[in-house]
């Protein structure tokens, strides 16, 4: 009777120290993967936005629209924006002739940034920054922008749909991170401005 009391105590006692050894790790586990995911989602949020700019060319003319840069904090890792150019529209309307079009950007001078481009490409090694020509100018009310832009002419058929990506890399330099006061709650306005004119 006490060797099968003892028995039946001991399994009693084993299932109740592995319920609960279960329980910890499954904790353990789940803290773990909310921990990984919500550092993965912060680390996204800080070098990547949504520009939600694209532009429809689908008839020769200026294009022009602006993303606003806010919320930077100077650092090492940079923010990237993807912003696109088409020759079709959302109601799938594309363009009934040959295009080509240029690109330039402009930005205020409101924060020391940086900025490199590529278009249908990645910032991984080897890539080629589209930036080739920087110029200042100066409106009508003495405010300076800086003037981004290349010599290529880029190219759309009609025949079929066409859209060239474009990704915007930005740099607060780490070293303004001294002067909070100065920079902090600053905007910098880049904006994109395509002409786009027939294929003769």
């Amino acid at each position: 009777m006490k060797k099968s009391l003892f028995k039946t105590f001991d399994k009693k006692r084993l299932m109740s120290v592995m319920k609960i050894t279960f329980i910890f790790v499954a904790l353990v586990i789940i803290t773990n993967i909310a921990n990984n995911t919500s550092a993965r989602y912060e680390s996204s949020g800080n070098v990547s936005a949504e520009a939600n700019v694209a532009f429809f060319v689908v008839e020769q003319g200026t294009y022009e629209n602006t993303i606003s840069l806010s919320g930077l904090t100077p650092s090492l890792v940079p923010t990237y924006y993807t912003f696109y150019v088409k020759n079709y529209d959302d109601d799938n309307h594309r363009a009934n002739v040959d295009l080509e079009y240029q690109i330039k950007f402009e930005t205020t001078t409101n924060l020391p940034l940086t900025y490199e481009i590529v278009r249908n490409e990645t910032f991984a090694s080897g890539y080629t920054n589209i930036i080739e020509n920087t110029s200042v100018r100066q409106d009508e009310y003495d405010v300076f922008y800086n003037v981004f832009s290349n010599d290529d002419t880029y190219s759309f058929s009609h025949n079929r749909n066409q859209i060239d990506e474009y990704m915007l890399k930005v740099i607060f330099p780490e070293s303004y991170k001294d002067y909070p006061d100065l920079y902090q709650g600053g905007v910098e306005l880049f904006s994109v401005i395509i002409d786009a004119h027939q294929v003769a």
